[in-house]
C-alpha cells in the first residue's frame, strides 16, 4: 500500500490551522514530518498520530521538575556594532574573537558568535549568545582592544 503524503498547505486546510502554525508544530516536533526538497511533507500515519495525540489526556507527574540553577538556565545575547571602513579590519576582530571562542573556558557552556559586515554602510556587527560569563569576558576583551587602540593612536 502506497503511503499518502500531505504538504503543509493541505495539512493546514485539513486541520483548519494557519500554514505557519503547521510549520511551527513541525519544528517543535508535535507533528512528524520529512523535508523533501525545500518543503515539508507529513505522512498520513504522522497525521493520525498527531490527531490522536491531541485527544490524549496529558499524564501528570508527581515529581517536581528540576530546572537546575539559574546560572545553568540563563543565556544572554549581545550585539556589538562597530563602524569599520573596510571588511579587513572587521574580519581581523572577528578572527580574534573566534580564536578566543576556540579556546574558551568550559564554564562558559554553549556559546555562539556570529559576524556580519555591511559594506554599503561600513558597519560590522558581532552577535554573541551564551552564558553571562561568556558575554562578560568578550566585552572585557573588546574593552582591552579599545584601550590598546587608543594608546597607539
Amino acid at each position: 500500500m502506497e503511503q499518502k503524503w500531505y504538504a503543509t498547505q493541505e495539512l493546514a486546510q485539513i486541520l483548519k490551522l494557519h500554514p505557519k502554525t503547521i510549520l511551527r508544530f513541525i519544528h517543535e516536533n508535535k507533528i512528524k514530518a520529512q523535508k523533501i526538497g525545500r518543503s515539508w511533507r507529513v505522512s498520513q500515519q504522522a497525521l493520525k498520530e498527531y490527531a490522536h495525540g491531541e485527544l490524549a489526556v496529558p499524564v501528570k507527574t508527581d515529581n517536581p521538575v528540576d530546572f537546575g540553577s539559574l546560572n545553568d538556565r540563563m543565556r544572554v545575547s549581545a550585539v556589538i556594532e562597530i563602524n569599520e571602513q573596510n571588511s579587513v579590519e572587521a574580519s581581523r576582530l572577528s578572527n580574534t574573537l573566534l580564536a578566543a571562542l576556540n579556546c574558551k573556558d568550559p564554564d562558559w557552556g554553549n556559546a555562539r558568535f556570529d559576524f556580519l559586515y555591511y559594506p554599503e554602510i561600513q558597519k560590522a556587527k558581532y552577535v554573541l549568545y551564551g552564558s553571562p560569563e561568556f558575554i562578560r569576558e568578550v566585552m572585557m576583551m573588546l574593552e582591552s582592544f579599545s584601550k590598546i587602540e587608543r594608546n597607539e593612536k
